[in-house]
């Protein structure tokens, strides 16, 4: 997958996601067995809880850094587009389940999913997005 990347700086936001990615997952396992296991509560519970949060906001950050170097406007472009996609997927998805719990009793959305969601809406957008220059 990354041997097909010419593009540096495309190359390196690919590589912060998927290790973004990584890390989140083993923070949260990480955090999870500590608070489990250590049976840990009062002020040491916040910090904890935020550690696996720190990862995305790397990959956010990258995500900015990938924009503002990436000198092919096309792919800025697309990119961006993408980007919104998944908002617009985000956003949706996240209004109604909240209206579906409101109305409905629906069982909670955990917060913590959103940011996967989001990925994965802007995953399903980059064919999309594609297939309008064809």
């Amino acid at each position: 997958m990354l041997c097909s990347v010419k593009n540096p700086a495309q190359r390196r936001f690919t590589i912060s996601c998927w290790l973004g990615a990584l890390l989140v997952v083993v923070f949260s396992v990480l955090v999870a067995l500590a608070l489990k296991l250590g049976h840990l509560h009062g002020a040491l519970v916040y910090p904890m809880a935020v550690l696996p949060a720190l990862p995305i906001l790397w990959v956010l950050y990258e995500t900015g850094r990938w924009i503002a170097v990436e000198k092919d406007e096309f792919q800025r472009t697309v990119f961006v587009q993408c980007l919104l996609g998944g908002i617009g997927g985000t956003l949706a998805v996240t209004t109604i389940w909240g209206n579906l719990e409101a109305f409905a009793h629906a069982p909670h959305l955990p917060l913590a999913t959103v940011y996967a969601i989001f990925w994965i809406f802007v995953g399903i957008s980059v064919p999309v997005v594609l297939a309008r220059y064809r």
